[in-house]
């Protein structure tokens, strides 16, 4: 089922899962959060295939779990959230974005696991909605998530997904707190825009409907925050910006041609 709010209407939803969309009710937020460390630790190898993730999991178990169902846990969850050794271009814009800043891979990894869980997509409009400051309770988010999967999941499970996509969004910089979580402003980078915009056009926006898209939402700026990070990175050759009066058009052909390029290596 095409989800209205994050991809153009009229796209296909059979185009969208070999670019590395995931549609599917439900996800790896059911048992999982986004394990940011998880996948900064295994991105520090780079592109892995599956042979090679599976040794650094199993056998070497870099990622320090406890038990051998533990890793053969992880090993499935993060292979499934961030579709890692996949061809499609979701997944290689975020192994060729990880290396460039430090501080955009906790909105990468966001962006990533947004476009390939529906229950992380589906908890994100009352944590946006939340000014800065304000606090955010897994009310909120468990009541969402229960108008979106109507009759689906027990109230205990309602409130352990609402917690894991808690700790996911405290994780990418959005809320901060343990046990009472509230809302705090986001530090987006040119890098982080520029996988916004990707993620963005392919899930079919272009023009000034890519910058207002909820994938450019996540990221806690303005429409001219938008656009200034946008130049910088095209300044980084990321990206090109075109301008024709109060048209403003944004060319991923740089980005993409990086992307295809680390695609082949698959």
């Amino acid at each position: 089922m095409l989800d209205k709010a994050w991809f153009r209407l009229g796209m296909d939803p059979l185009e969208l899962g070999p670019l590395g969309f995931r549609l599917g009710r439900g996800g790896a937020h059911q048992s999982k959060t986004m394990m940011l460390t998880e996948l900064n630790t295994l991105l520090a190898y780079g592109r892995l295939d599956g042979a090679m993730r599976q040794r650094l999991i199993l056998d070497e178990n870099i990622l320090g779990k406890g038990s051998a169902a533990a890793k053969q846990s992880v090993l499935r969850q993060i292979t499934n959230l961030y579709d890692l050794g996949g061809a499609g271009p979701v997944a290689a814009g975020l192994v060729v974005l990880w290396p460039l800043e430090r501080e955009a891979r906790p909105l990468l990894a966001l962006l990533c696991a947004l476009a390939r869980d529906s229950l992380l997509r589906d908890s994100a409009a009352p944590i946006l909605a939340t000014p800065v400051g304000a606090q955010v309770g897994m009310t909120e988010i468990s009541a969402t998530l229960a108008e979106h999967y109507p009759e689906r999941f027990s109230s205990a499970m309602l409130k352990s997904l609402a917690q894991n996509c808690a700790s996911s969004w405290t994780q990418s910089g959005h809320l901060k707190g343990h046990r009472n979580k509230s809302r705090v402003h986001t530090q987006a980078t040119p890098v982080v825009v520029a996988y916004a915009a990707l993620l963005a056009s392919l899930a079919g926006f272009g023009g000034p409907a890519l910058i207002d898209s909820p994938w450019m939402d996540v990221l806690d700026l303005s429409t001219n925050e938008r656009l200034a990070l946008l130049r910088r990175a095209e300044a980084q050759g990321l990206l090109r910006v075109r301008a024709a009066g109060d048209v403003v058009e944004v060319v991923l052909d740089p980005l993409m041609a990086r992307v295809e390029a680390q695609a082949a290596h698959v």
